[in-house]
């Protein structure tokens, strides 16, 4: 965890940061003898109160959110982080004005995932799928994880005592945080008990310090048990909002790229699905990882021109044949760059699937299937004879591919909705699994 250093003083609602200073894990809090230690520690074994009285007034939200995340509740779960209320699987549809934070499950292999509803990282199940793609409205946010809690930050939790304290842990902790942009994170997988979560919303003005009291797996996905300290006394309230969820009418819309090139010269573009980013060759050297990239679109001027490969198809430089159909035949620089040591590019396979007769593919087309990873994994195995592919010449608007990350082990589909080697456009639909990372 990042070493963290405050210096300042707390008198009731002023807090004054002095200086913001890395070093040793025991000065992360105030000077000793601005700490309240009045209260038992969080972790105490009575399941009751953790630490707080619950019958004493106090100017902000204190409360211990259970937070289920199994089948019944379609694998998650949200809060209202200004009231603690939790709103339970496909309860929580009706509440997005009022969600700031997200409990998910993706089996028990993740331990749970604590996410921003804007997350583009949700759809690791149904539900969070539907908050991905069918939210109207969607609270906003900054998330951040601290792990590796020690005594002295469960002190620091327990000494947060009042609204003006509260936010001022909070704006100091981001202050610190966000020098590493690395730091913040709309989902955070694989969390555990006695971590702490750091929140402000940008959106109802919420400042929030999360403690982490349980995480354990259940038969059926698993369950958090959060103690929640909030300063809303500056909640801006959201309207409810109405309409139900924009995919409720079972169309379930794929990720769109949209990309150009140039069609004076050979061009080169280069697809990571999972982010749903495209790059030009120029943009793709400044990348460090090449294992994001998923498929490779070229365009040959001298012949007009279109193809689509894998990046460590062979086909790219006309293959072991050599052929002068493909894109620079007989030139191995770009599969070179692509599969040097180092670029972790990914070994990837594709196959055509929309020329398959009624009704293996009418059954299962790329417009029904949805974006939730248990959906893309039963759609791609059942798919499961033929043989995979590297390459395409002159792929045809409407053509629907299956797509196989064997280094990763991701799935999904994807289809060319537009070539247009006039202008020099294409734009493909993806529908691919969402990262565990």
């Amino acid at each position: 965890m990042k070493k963290i250093f405050y210096l300042g003083a707390l008198f009731g609602a002023v807090w004054t940061v002095g200086s913001i200073l890395s070093c040793d894990k025991d000065k992360q809090l105030p000077p000793e003898d601005k700490v309240e230690r009045v209260l038992p520690p969080i972790q105490d074994e009575d399941g009751g109160s953790e630490g707080e009285n619950p019958d004493e007034p106090k100017d902000y939200v204190y409360a211990i959110a259970i937070m289920p995340a199994e089948d019944v509740d379609m694998g998650g779960s949200g809060v209202n982080l200004a009231t603690g209320e939790v709103y339970r699987g496909t309860h929580a549809h009706n509440y997005p004005h009022a969600v700031d934070l997200l409990y998910l499950d993706y089996g028990n292999a993740t331990k749970g995932n604590i996410a921003l509803p804007e997350s583009k990282e949700l759809s690791v199940n149904v539900f969070g799928e539907d908050i991905q793609y069918g939210w109207r409205y969607k609270n906003l946010g900054v998330l951040y994880r601290l792990s590796d809690v020690q005594p002295r930050d469960v002190e620091w939790f327990n000494g947060a005592k009042s609204a003006a304290r509260i936010r001022a842990v909070v704006d100091s902790m981001i202050a610190v945080l966000s020098v590493n942009p690395d730091d913040q994170k709309m989902r955070y997988r694989d969390v555990k008990g006695d971590e702490i979560f750091i929140f402000k919303s940008t959106t109802r003005n919420i400042s929030s310090i999360i403690y982490v009291n349980q995480q354990i797996a259940t038969s059926t996905g698993s369950q958090c048990r959060l103690v929640i300290k909030s300063d809303a006394t500056q909640l801006q309230e959201v309207a409810p909002v109405t309409g139900g969820l924009l995919n409720a009418n079972g169309n379930h819309d794929e990720d769109v790229i949209n990309a150009t090139f140039s069609t004076a010269a050979n061009g080169e573009l280069f697809f990571d699905f999972m982010k749903k980013e495209v790059y030009t060759r120029a943009e793709l050297e400044d990348l460090e990882d090449l294992s994001g990239i998923h498929l490779m679109f070229a365009y040959k001027s001298s012949t007009n021109s279109h193809y689509i490969y894998t990046p460590t198809s062979s086909w790219m430089y006309g293959g072991s044949g050599n052929s002068s159909s493909h894109y620079t035949p007989g030139d191995r620089t770009l599969y070179n760059y692509l599969n040097a040591s180092g670029t972790n590019i990914s070994t990837m396979y594709f196959w055509r699937i929309d020329n398959f007769t009624s009704p293996l593919y009418t059954n299962n087309t790329f417009e029904q299937v949805r974006l939730n990873n248990p959906a893309l994994y039963t759609y791609y195995y059942y798919w499961n004879t033929g043989s995979w592919g590297s390459n395409g010449i002159n792929p045809g608007v409407g053509l629907t591919y299956r797509i196989r990350n064997v280094t990763h082990g991701g799935s999904g589909a994807f289809k060319i909705l537009n070539v247009n080697k006039t202008i020099g456009e294409i734009s493909v639909g993806v529908k691919y699994w969402n990262s565990l990372d």
